[in-house]
């Protein structure tokens, strides 16, 4: 059976007006009644359930209080556990900061060590080179006095050639250690000039080679007179004395 619009709408009142007699109903409320009815007094008896609501809501504020002092305690156990680990990170800070400053100190120390040493090393050097210098000029004013000392020493020279005169011959000035008279046998050609000389042992009083090479090296530049001889024999000796 199809139902039109206006039986929907009032089947829907109908329904509505039910529901709402249904609640008046269970709420007490008589719609037809008196407005102003009289006042009634009903005992009811409130004060132990209110204790009962007082107890049972005594009971959850003692268990939140105690939720709230647990909670009070974690919050202090937390702020010492930090306090203690603040306190350890604080001795490890110093620890690290106490090694390093030892390691900086013991870097010091053994660098100036290392500066004192190479320092002492720098002046022993130094001191060394002073008296090797020191050691070279006194031996070198020793040499130059000992050359000015030989230079002053006197010395003679005398020639043996018959019908020759010397026209020159070089006065020798001598430097070595040593003294005596060296002779030496000549052959000198008609021009005056020696070609040849030898040593005279036998003549001569000392056999000291620097002596020996002062005189030669004087008497090759000794110069005669000229002569119709091709060559002659004769000898120059020379006196070195102190």
């Amino acid at each position: 059976m199809k139902l039109s619009s206006a039986d929907k709408a009032m089947f829907i009142t109908f329904t509505g007006a039910c529901l709402l007699v249904l609640v008046f109903f269970f709420l007490g409320v008589k719609p037809f009644e008196n407005p102003n009815p009289e006042e009634e007094f009903i005992e009811i008896p409130v004060i132990q359930e209110m204790e009962e609501e007082q107890e049972e809501v005594s009971k959850p504020i003692a268990s939140n209080n105690v939720q709230s002092h647990r909670a009070y305690n974690t919050s202090q156990q937390l702020k010492k556990e930090s306090k203690e680990l603040f306190d350890q990170e604080d001795e490890i800070r110093k620890a690290i900061e106490a090694r390093q400053l030892k390691s900086v100190q013991d870097l010091t120390a053994e660098t100036e060590n290392t500066l004192s040493e190479s320092r002492k090393k720098q002046e022993l050097a130094l001191e060394q080179h002073k008296e090797e210098v020191r050691a070279q000029i006194e031996a070198r004013e020793r040499e130059r006095e000992r050359r000015n000392a030989a230079a002053k020493r006197e010395s003679t020279v005398s020639y043996h050639l018959v019908d020759r005169d010397a026209r020159f011959i070089p006065n020798p000035v001598y430097t070595c250690d040593a003294r005596g008279k060296i002779v030496l046998n000549i052959t000198v050609n008609n021009k005056g000039a020696i070609t040849q000389m030898t040593f005279n042992k036998k003549a001569s009083t000392s056999e000291n080679g620097c002596l020996i090479d002062q005189a030669q090296a004087y008497a090759k530049d000794a110069i005669f007179s000229a002569s119709q001889k091709a060559t002659q024999l004769g000898s120059i000796t020379f006196n070195f004395q102190n």
